[in-house]
């Protein structure tokens, strides 16, 4: 049998793994993996920027539901990366990033090697669950089957390899093969009878769902049935339980009223989330009631919300125990009283909203009835996606996105760019607003390269408004939030895309509607001073 080069031989074992697509920018010590891409048969896609190849692998799999894989250089390519790797493990996505890296004998030694770090692997241990520097071509197999097991068999985190310049060339003898990854963890049943015990007995109960949950509908749904429990989710979570749904309070979780309920609760099920504080906007949510919490992460069960009953096991398997173990039980509550409930909390919501939140939900219902049920959403860290957690219905899950932990600018493109990669047969949507979209507006040229129909919502009000807001309440004045934007028509149509700046509702709608039968991108700009949506 003919050797293999180590570079070779990684993306050959990949495209065992099932990899189909890698986004990523070649380098000087990178050649060997890219003549291993063209070996592997397995796509490439040329980003800009490595920062939008981590991005566009938290996209894809975020859309599909396996692992993206971006290739980088070592050094500049590992740190402009390290935004979409360090959002992929606060997400928890599963990401496996391979780099190149100084050869060996110059590592550490501080001699002023090309794309030197002093400790590569070290940049992203701290956001990585898994972050090694390779210093054999044996070592692979084993670091490779490492990082399934972490995609695979417990909390999905990305996974960082580094991959010297000097072993990528070096033979490799012999078929690498793939190992079976772990079987995700199974609920103690015992505990679940205790959970089903509290939950027949609570008077008021709430479920609170996180990305996490992804897979719970028919359990959840009986679940919240069968005890009269309103559910509400995070960003994560959106869709799981379809917001139609009479018990559903959707992503309100940033409203005072939906908060002031779960405050209220007497007993909280919390199912795959950190209740992180980036989708309340609040440090710390109060929840006096008893907690369930159903965790794959045994210390979020110990964590700002420590439980009353921990189940550490996949949500699914446990949730699914779960509503097996209540339809034993009489429960307290009644469907009736938990969707009287709701009605009234959804009013409330409504009612506090601010005269721009209610211009951004005006925005989202003429999106909602453009965009097919099955449109998956890429959000960026902007006003209209805070708005339209909660103002945006979704019917279905896996549909919304937007990183409200990590809350970096500039994710939505390239997020759309990998997503839509990932699964061309769904409708795909990115929405930034005109600050946040300039930080990866470079890879509007590689959407157009690759041919995608992907509408580019760019929400215009000329400033960092959410910073320009605090500025002006706590007097403070306004430095450094209210940027010049470019002609963004002329921009992207330089970059090879379709641009419009609708001057109706009507025309926004149809819009979004040509943009998903175009041949490229359409970029269509918003802008807040509308006189069509200032009515």
């Amino acid at each position: 049998m003919k050797s293999m080069t180590c570079g070779e031989a990684v993306m050959k074992l990949l495209a065992a793994y099932e990899v189909d697509t890698v986004f990523g920018m070649a380098g000087t010590m990178t050649v060997e993996l890219y003549r291993g891409i063209g070996l592997a048969g397995i796509r490439h896609v040329q980003c800009r920027n490595e920062q939008g190849a981590s991005l566009m692998a938290d996209g894809y799999a975020r859309a599909t539901g396996k692992p993206g894989v971006c290739t980088l250089i070592a050094g500049p390519g590992v740190t402009n990366a390290a935004t979409g790797i360090a959002q992929a493990f606060c997400d928890s996505q599963p990401m496996l990033v391979l780099s190149g890296a100084c050869a060996t004998r110059t590592q550490g030694k501080g001699w002023g090697a090309i794309h030197e770090l002093t400790d590569q692997a070290a940049v992203t241990a701290g956001f990585t669950a898994l972050s090694a520097m390779v210093r054999y071509p044996e070592e692979l197999p084993e670091l490779i089957a490492r990082a399934y097991a972490v995609f695979r068999g417990t909390r999905p985190r990305p996974v960082h390899l580094s991959l010297p310049r000097d072993v990528l060339p070096e033979p490799v003898a012999g078929e690498w093969t793939t190992r079976r990854a772990p079987s995700l963890p199974m609920p103690d049943l015992s505990v679940i009878e205790e959970a089903a015990d509290r939950l027949s007995k609570a008077r008021r109960p709430l479920i609170l769902v996180g990305g996490g949950a992804v897979g719970t509908r028919k359990s959840l749904t009986a679940i919240a049935e069968h005890i009269g429990a309103a559910v509400l989710s995070t960003n994560a979570g959106k869709g799981i339980l379809p917001e139609s749904h009479s018990l559903s309070l959707g992503c309100s979780i940033v409203q005072q009223p939906s908060q002031e309920a779960l405050a209220a609760a007497d007993v909280v099920l919390l199912v795959g989330t950190e209740v992180a504080a980036g989708d309340s906007f609040l440090p710390k949510l109060e929840m006096s009631g008893d907690i369930v919490r159903i965790d794959i992460d045994p210390k979020q069960l110990t964590a700002v919300y420590p439980a009353a009953v921990p189940i550490q096991a996949d949500a699914r398997a446990a949730m699914d125990a779960l509503a097996s173990a209540l339809v034993r039980r009489k429960a307290a509550g009644q469907r009736s009283q938990g969707e009287t409930q709701v009605r009234e909390i959804l009013a409330r919501n409504t009612a506090t909203m601010t005269d721009l939140e209610r211009q951004h939900a005006r925005v989202w219902k003429i999106l909602r009835s453009a965009i097919p049920a099955d449109a998956i959403v890429m959000g960026d860290a902007t006003q209209i996606v805070y708005t339209g957690s909660y103002a945006m219905p979704m019917e279905t899950e896996r549909c919304w996105y937007y990183s409200g932990t990590y809350c970096a600018l500039g994710v939505a493109l390239p997020m759309a760019v990998g997503a839509k990669i990932g699964a061309p047969h769904r409708p795909v949507i990115a929405v930034a607003g005109d600050g946040g979209f300039m930080f990866t507006v470079n890879e509007l040229a590689t959407a157009a390269e690759e041919g995608l129909a992907l509408p580019v919502i760019v929400w215009n009000n000329d400033a960092l408004n959410a910073i320009v807001e605090q500025m002006d309440k706590q007097h403070v004045p306004r430095i450094g939030v209210e940027p010049k934007s470019p002609d963004f028509l002329q921009v992207a149509q330089g970059l090879g895309c379709h641009a419009v700046r609708p001057s109706s509702a009507e025309q926004l709608a149809q819009s979004v509607r040509d943009a998903f039968a175009a041949d490229r991108p359409t970029l269509i700009e918003v802008r807040q001073d509308s006189p069509w949506l200032m009515a």
